[in-house]
C-alpha cells in the first residue's frame, strides 16, 4: 500500500471515505449515500439517509484539541437551546459523545469526526448584498451577546497577541533565517513595523471585556436560506474581544468594490442589536492587519513556497502602515 504522504489529494480522499463510513457506524442513523462535499483543514461529507441529510466533518490535520471541539459543541448546543439564532446543530453519537475517532487502512492514526444536521442554502459570500450584511451584523451581535455570558468547559484559544496559535499547531517560523529568501530586507522591515503597530491595539483592549467569540465568522461560514442566516464552523471559538471578531468578519471582503457599503450595512445591523464595540478610528483595521500577520506565518507553515501569497499580503500591510501607523 502506497504511503499516505505519497498519495495525491484524490487518493487521500478515497481512503478518508472509508474512514468516514466507519465513523458513521457510531451514530444513530442509517446512511444510504455518502458524498464528498469538499474541505481544506477538514473534509466534509454529505450523508443522506432515507429521510434526512447530515454533514460529517473529518478532521484532516488535527489542528484542534479535544477541548477545542468540546467548547465548540457546548456553545452550539447552548445557542440552539437558549436563543433564536440559527447555527449548526451537532448530532451526538449513540453513546452520547459529541464526536468519535475512526481509523482506516493506509490513513495515519485516527481522525476526529463530528456529525451535524445538514445546513441548507448557499454561502453568503456567493451573493453579497447590503441586506445580507445587515443580517450578518445582527447575527454577529447576537452571538456576542450570548458569548459574553457563556462559560466554555475548557480554556479556549486566546487572541491576545499577533501569533496566538499554540506553537505545536502553528510554530512561529517567519523570523527563521531560511525565510529571508521569501521575505527579504524590505518586507522584513514592513513585517516588524506592522507587528509593532498592531501590538498597540492589543494593549488598548479592555481586559475585563474579553469573552467567547466565534473567531472565524466570515461570509463562507454563514449560509443564507430564504430569509435565514445560519452560522457554522465554530471550531476556532476564541477568547477575545467583540471588535476582533468583527475585524475577522469584515477582513475577507475588504478589497471588494462594494466594501464600504457592505461594512456600513453590517454596522447598522449590529447596532440594531447591540452597541458597536469599536473604541476608536482604525481599531478594526489594526485587527485586520493582525490577522494578515498571523496568515503570513500560517502560510509559511502550510506551503513550501509562500511567495505567491506574500506578493499579495505585504503590499496590503504597506497600505495599512501608510494609513494607520503613527
Amino acid at each position: 500500500m502506497k504511503p499516505w504522504e505519497q498519495l495525491t489529494e484524490s487518493g487521500q480522499l478515497r481512503r478518508l471515505r472509508k474512514l468516514a463510513s466507519r465513523a458513521l457506524v457510531s451514530y444513530p442513523i442509517e446512511p444510504v449515500r455518502l458524498r464528498l462535499v469538499g474541505g481544506f483543514t477538514n473534509v466534509i461529507y454529505r450523508v443522506d439517509t432515507a429521510d434526512r441529510t447530515y454533514a460529517l466533518r473529518v478532521d484532516l490535520h488535527q489542528d484542534h484539541s479535544d477541548g477545542d471541539v468540546d467548547n465548540e459543541l457546548a456553545w452550539l448546543e447552548a445557542i440552539a437551546a437558549e436563543t433564536t439564532l440559527e447555527v449548526a446543530r451537532p448530532v451526538r453519537a449513540k453513546d452520547g459523545r459529541g464526536y468519535v475517532f475512526a481509523a482506516a487502512g493506509g490513513v495515519p492514526g485516527e481522525r476526529r469526526c463530528v456529525l451535524f444536521e445538514w445546513i441548507p442554502g448557499h454561502p453568503l459570500a456567493d451573493r453579497l448584498s447590503e441586506a445580507g450584511y445587515y443580517a450578518l451584523g445582527q447575527l454577529s451581535a447576537g452571538l456576542h451577546i450570548h458569548g459574553s455570558g457563556f462559560t466554555p468547559p475548557h480554556q479556549p484559544l486566546t487572541w491576545d497577541r499577533v501569533f496566538y496559535w499554540p506553537e505545536e499547531v502553528d510554530p512561529v517560523v517567519v523570523f527563521r533565517p531560511e525565510m529571508q529568501r521569501f521575505i527579504g530586507t524590505e518586507w522584513r522591515r514592513v513585517l516588524d513595523h506592522a507587528i509593532a503597530t498592531v501590538e498597540t491595539a492589543f494593549d488598548r483592549l479592555p481586559p475585563g471585556e474579553a469573552q467567547l467569540i466565534h473567531g472565524d465568522l466570515h461570509p463562507w461560514n454563514v449560509h443564507t436560506y430564504r430569509s435565514r442566516l445560519i452560522a457554522f464552523d465554530f471550531e476556532d471559538v476564541t477568547w477575545g474581544h467583540r471588535v476582533q471578531d468583527i475585524a475577522t468578519t469584515l477582513f475577507y471582503e475588504r478589497s471588494h468594490d462594494a466594501y464600504a457599503d457592505l461594512r456600513t450595512a453590517f454596522e447598522e445591523g449590529y447596532r440594531s442589536v447591540a452597541p458597536w464595540p469599536a473604541q476608536y478610528s482604525g481599531e478594526i483595521e489594526h485587527f485586520m492587519a493582525a490577522r494578515s500577520l498571523m496568515f503570513v506565518n500560517y502560510v509559511a507553515n502550510l506551503r513550501a513556497d509562500p511567495s505567491e501569497y506574500y506578493e499579495v499580503v505585504f503590499p496590503r500591510l504597506e497600505r495599512f502602515l501608510a494609513d494607520w501607523a503613527g
